[in-house]
């Protein structure tokens, strides 16, 4: 059911140099993992970040959306955890960058269907590039905070360096401590000498092969896929070409 509420930031981390997830606190939520929210951001406020003529002209506040980062068992306590990566022509992502503990934002939501069910869906595999982590994030959280140890998750995600890696810490410690979720850290510019022990190079049908095994393909087993539209596109004729059906992919793309 979608609802408005006003919600206070009440914590922000700096996860990347180019990326922050914050918490909003405030009422209680009711949602599926991988579904967003619309951030409402004062229009007096908008006007000093860059808003275009056309924003500040309607006199309406400015609003975006932005995909829930935190599971659905943090939203029934009145907890929304957003993770934004400042784009360069993104005036909108740079400002929440910029904003402090204590500010008052409306949000309106939840909307999508790109969800995750964990009582429907027990064997999950998760394609993400760039902030396209935030919903996996809320997925592999809902997994591990919702005690679904029947739930098999296995994240695969893509960045250009190492440094670029948003969450990296905190999915450590989720497959450390719960042995039915996988982590598999990918990047497509690794510096010659580098330490990196992970797969380099782009996603594709070999590297998909080596890192799922023989499981891949399985009628039980469902893929989410999110981040830039191009690699949505990439991840989804991938698949298709290692024979997963259309009705086990699941994507939500952005830019």
């Amino acid at each position: 059911m979608v609802q408005k509420s006003v919600y206070k930031i009440s914590s922000m981390r700096q996860e990347t140099p180019d990326t922050v997830s914050f918490v909003l606190s405030g009422a209680a939520i009711e949602f599926l993992c991988g579904q967003f929210v619309m951030i409402h951001y004062p229009l007096e406020l908008a006007g000093k970040h860059g808003a275009s003529e056309k924003d500040l002209a309607e006199g309406k506040p400015v609003k975006r959306a932005y995909s829930i980062a935190s599971s659905s068992v943090r939203g029934l306590k009145g907890e929304i955890e957003l993770c934004v990566k400042a784009m360069p022509d993104g005036w909108i992502s740079k400002l929440l960058q910029e904003v402090k503990l204590g500010q008052v934002l409306e949000v309106s939501g939840p909307f999508g269907r790109f969800t995750f069910d964990p009582l429907k869906d027990k064997d999950i595999v998760m394609l993400a590039a760039g902030s396209g982590i935030a919903p996996m994030h809320a997925m592999i959280e809902q997994i591990c905070l919702g005690d679904h140890k029947d739930v098999k998750g296995h994240l695969i995600f893509s960045n250009k360096v190492e440094s670029d890696i948003i969450y990296r810490k905190v999915f450590d410690k989720f497959a450390c401590d719960n042995s039915n979720v996988k982590i598999s850290n990918t990047l497509t510019r690794c510096a010659d000498g580098s330490s990196w022990d992970g797969s380099e190079g782009r996603i594709n049908f070999k590297m998909l092969s080596e890192i799922c095994g023989d499981s891949l393909v399985s009628e039980s087993k469902v893929f989410f896929i999110c981040g830039p539209s191009v690699f949505v596109k990439s991840m989804r004729e991938c698949l298709e070409e290692l024979g997963v059906s259309k009705e086990n992919v699941r994507f939500e793309s952005y830019g």
